[in-house]
This record gives C-alpha cells, sequence and structure tokens, in this order.
C-alpha cells in the first residue's frame, strides 16, 4: 500500500509552551484509550492540503515565502473536549492569526493549491487528546503566552509509526 501524506502548515509551539501544555494537559482526568500526540508533535494547523513533490512542492514554498506578517502574541486561555472527542487547548481571539490564516490560504488558493481547511470553517487549536470523549477538563486553563516567530511547512507520514518531516521555515518579522 502506496505512504499517504499530508502537507501541514502550522505554528509549533516552543519548548516552553509545549512544557506548560503538558503540564496543563496533567491536570486533566482522562479516560481509557485515550491518545496523546507527543508534545513536539503539537502545533496550531493553519492550513492542510495534499502532498506535494517536485516542482509543485517547490511552487507552494514560494508561495509560503511570499506571507509576510509580523510575530503573533498568542495567548491560549481555554480547553475543552469537542463532540468528535479531540480535545484542545484555544487561543484567544487574534485577528492577526486569523490574518496569517487567510494569507496563507489565499497565497496558495493563487498558485494553484487545492486546500484541505476551509477559512470558514477553521477554529485554532492545539490538540492535547483524541478519543477523550469522557474526559474531565480543570475548571480553568492559567493562560499560557506564546509569541509565534515563524509558521513551518510539515509533511505528515501517516505510516506507523505517524511522523513528520521538516520542510521549511518562514519567519514572521
Amino acid at each position: 500500500m502506496a505512504e499517504r501524506n499530508r502537507l501541514l502548515v502550522g505554528l509549533f509551539p516552543t519548548t516552553q509552551v509545549q512544557a506548560e501544555i503538558e503540564a496543563h494537559r496533567k491536570d486533566w482526568l482522562w479516560p481509557k484509550g485515550c491518545s496523546f500526540p507527543p508534545v513536539e508533535r503539537m502545533h496550531l494547523t493553519l492550513q492542510y492540503l495534499d502532498d506535494q513533490q517536485g516542482h509543485a512542492e517547490q511552487c507552494l514554498r514560494t508561495a509560503l515565502a511570499a506571507v509576510s506578517m509580523q510575530p503573533l502574541q498568542l495567548t491560549l486561555d481555554s480547553s475543552c473536549t469537542w463532540a468528535n472527542d479531540v480535545s484542545v487547548v484555544q487561543p484567544s481571539e487574534h485577528e492577526g492569526l486569523r490574518r496569517l490564516q487567510h494569507d496563507i490560504s489565499r497565497a496558495l488558493v493563487q498558485a494553484g493549491f487545492a486546500l484541505r481547511v476551509g477559512e470558514r470553517g477553521w477554529t485554532p487549536h492545539i490538540t492535547i487528546a483524541r478519543n477523550s470523549g469522557q474526559a474531565a477538563a480543570p475548571r480553568s486553563l492559567k493562560p499560557i503566552r506564546w509569541t509565534a516567530t515563524e509558521f513551518r511547512l510539515v509533511r505528515s507520514h501517516f505510516t506507523y509509526p505517524f511522523r513528520h518531516e521538516p520542510l521549511g521555515a518562514y519567519p514572521l518579522h
């Protein structure tokens, strides 16, 4: 069977923010059968698309390199479990984050790429657990401050074990 890959454009928390998310995750009561993404793979998805190779991948990288944005001062300040049994932490509403997602999406569409994440349905979040429908979240999340200084392009390999292959980093300046 051929390997299934997807491309992810996202924000990846710093080591300090990862540690704070992990500390929050440890405050939950988790049911049996939950799965937890490794902290180093936690991310906030900005866009998701089918895998690209060769010239198409280079065009994708060029389109992403043209996106310009200042660093983002984000605050992760809420957490919950969604109806699809995925538990998440979410940032407070942030106009710059929405603009970055919009600008990345627009650049990719203009370069001819089909997107898997629509702007209307996009809810910024970081997944902290899956199959977590009966999880008990703590009453509150102590706000986690995060200065996002780059977004990354990553190839997600849907193999066993699942892995991320870094393809590029694009600074916010």
